[in-house]
């Protein structure tokens, strides 16, 4: 990758005077096209034409209709890349890009563009939430003003990461069958650890049969970007990256420092460190949130939520169910970490877990399919609210399909296979940066985090890595991008992107500024729905930056914190003093949420 490195940034005419001796006569004058392998990729038109209306792998009256509304404005091109940038003989990828043209052409400062994270997310359609949403904005009130002039000044553009979505697709699969492994605590066993093992040895096996698999990593896809800058026409990226997003631009911006326009790195991974320790911190970071964010917002609305009033009664209701019930209760409280819009789902699924767990040890024979599920009905999941109870108990039955088909039924084992978002996931890990192999370290990481993180640790048994053979890349120096002035945003209880990850980053950025939210745990932070997160970030892309390196936004309120009047109407941060930001607020809000939860990748225990 060395050579790559040294080849990219340069003119043409350099290059041709770089590559090899033959080409050093030509350098003084004269023609030497065939003298770069990377002329034909550079110098390829794209045709940016009307988008299939399925390409996004959906459809819905809403997108059919937000399409017809863009009309020319949105199009969608397909650029060829080197399979591999260091030896671009070895053929091409292609990268699907859609682009929603700027409102006001005359002002067009240039393009902004999107990546969700993963890695493994699709960031193609990234921006139709997101420009749904800020359309709605509202032009006399000062921050909806901001939002329209970003539609209007900046072409969106979202793009299919090698790999992933309408790109060229990376595929891990094999004949052989998954053996089921216990991610509860009480699984940490010879037999489990060995058929995890088992699972991990065989996924590697299933990618490295693939040929492009070891050219799916964050260099060439950085790479990628900076093609993509270049063919729309642009002489600086200007990028919002979320969680892996922020890894991506850090990457991009130590190859490419002089192209860094407006950066904005929101739920910052520590570039300065690895994947695997990252990962390793996610377990904990869960944890966190679940003992010093919603455990005491269930004590401050016992009533409400119903499980006990005291933060040890509160505590003790996980260890208190079946090892197998903590084993399916693991997944959806993962997924339910990421947005703090969902604290109420993540401790009604906790309630619910208890009452499946109940309900499974009061009935003599689960066979009696029957039987489980008339005590089930019986069961009461709130004592006085029936519509809460409704609530609860539509989650307890999918809790009790998902412990069925782990405990009850055993189906027959699947093939062991990856979707694309998942592939990805463990090429770019593993092709990045190098993890830990040594088999007893690596127990006594597992027993650690089992100690700490007992919900949450199992994320140990889908370590990959280690059986990968140690990275294809070198990380760029990342020194090159201290002297950059992007913006980081940070919540503090982020349990993807850790807090000590995000802030050991910062503090190596001596030119960065950053946008923080104590006491919130959301990931994805912008926009966030109010006067100080989204005016400073919406600034920044205008070409304002911060006047101080950090700026503390307050946190927003969990739902039933809220005054009983705002639990039904537009958050009082959105109303202020002057007008609304958003014209139909909740329709807003509810677009922006679609947004924020498609950073959540599929399989979050991964």
């Amino acid at each position: 990758m060395k050579f790559s490195r040294l080849i990219f940034p340069e003119t043409r005419a350099a290059l041709a005077c770089t590559l090899t001796a033959a080409t050093l006569a030509a350098c003084g004058g004269g023609s030497s096209s065939t003298s770069d392998p990377l002329q034909k990729y550079r110098e390829q038109s794209v045709q940016w034409t009307a988008c299939d209306p399925t390409i996004l792998g959906t459809t819905s009256e809403k997108l059919d209709a937000l399409w017809q509304q863009l009309g020319d404005r949105l199009s969608c091109g397909l650029v060829k890349a080197p399979l591999d940038w260091a030896n671009p003989e070895r053929g091409d990828v292609a990268i699907s890009a859609m682009r929603v043209a700027a409102g006001a052409p005359e002002k067009k400062r240039g393009a902004l563009l999107f990546n969700p994270g993963g890695p493994g997310i699709d960031g193609l359609g990234l921006t139709f939430n997101l420009l749904t949403a800020f359309a709605d904005s509202n032009p006399d009130s000062a921050q909806g003003a901001m939002q329209l002039r970003l539609l209007a000044e900046y072409d969106m553009v979202g793009f299919s990461p090698r790999g992933t979505g309408a790109s060229t697709r990376l595929q891990c699969a094999t004949n052989e069958l998954q053996r089921f492994v216990d991610m509860s605590a009480a699984g940490y066993t010879p037999d489990n650890v060995a058929n995890a093992e088992y699972n991990a040895t065989k996924t590697v096996q299933a990618c490295q049969k693939n040929p492009i698999t070891p050219f799916i990593n964050t260099d060439a896809t950085a790479r990628d970007l900076d093609l993509l800058r270049s063919l729309l026409g642009e002489d600086k990226l200007n990028y919002l990256g979320y969680s892996y997003g922020t890894w991506l631009g850090a990457w991009y911006a130590n190859l490419f420092p002089e192209r860094v326009g407006r950066m904005v790195l929101d739920s910052s991974q520590n570039f300065f460190s690895t994947h695997e320790d990252m990962s390793l911190a996610m377990p904990w970071a869960r944890q966190r949130v679940l003992d010093e964010v919603l455990v005491p917002y269930a004590v401050r609305h016992a009533d409400y939520f119903q499980l006990g009033a005291t933060q040890a009664e509160v505590r003790a209701v996980i260890p208190q169910m079946s090892p197998q019930m903590q084993h399916v209760l693991g997944s959806p409280l993962s997924r339910l970490g990421y947005n703090q819009s969902d604290a109420d789902k993540y401790l009604m699924t906790i309630a619910a877990a208890r009452g499946v767990d109940a309900v499974l040890q009061s009935v003599a024979d689960l066979q009696d399919q029957e039987a489980v599920e008339q005590t089930l009905a019986q069961h009461v999941f709130h004592p006085v609210d029936t519509g809460r109870d409704a609530a609860v108990r539509e989650i307890a039955q999918d809790l009790l399909n998902d412990y069925a088909a782990s405990w009850i039924v055993k189906p027959q084992p699947k093939n062991i296979a990856l979707d694309y978002g998942d592939a990805v996931l463990e090429a770019v890990r593993c092709n990045d940066t190098p993890a830990t192999t040594d088999p007893a370290t690596r127990a006594a990481l597992a027993q650690d985090l089992r100690r700490r993180a007992p919900m949450f640790y199992g994320i140990v048994y889908q370590d990959t890595c280690a059986f990968w053979g140690g990275p294809r890349v070198s990380k760029p120096d990342p020194a090159a991008m201290q002297p950059l002035p992007v913006l980081l945003v940070q919540s503090q209880y982020d349990s993807a992107t850790y807090t000590e990850g995000a802030n050991a980053f910062f503090a190596q950025l001596p030119q960065a500024s950053r946008v923080y939210v104590p006491g919130d745990y959301q990931h994805g932070v912008y926009p966030y729905k109010d006067s100080c997160v989204d005016s400073t970030v919406t600034r920044y892309l205008l070409g304002e930056s911060p006047a101080q390196r950090e700026t503390f936004c307050p946190a927003q309120p969990l739902q039933q914190d809220k005054p009983a009047e705002a639990q039904t109407v537009t958050p009082k941060s959105t109303r202020g003093a002057g007008p609304s930001t958003y014209k139909n607020p909740a329709q807003a809000h509810e677009q922006i949420d679609k947004f924020k939860r498609g950073l959540i990748p599929s399989n979050p225990r991964r």
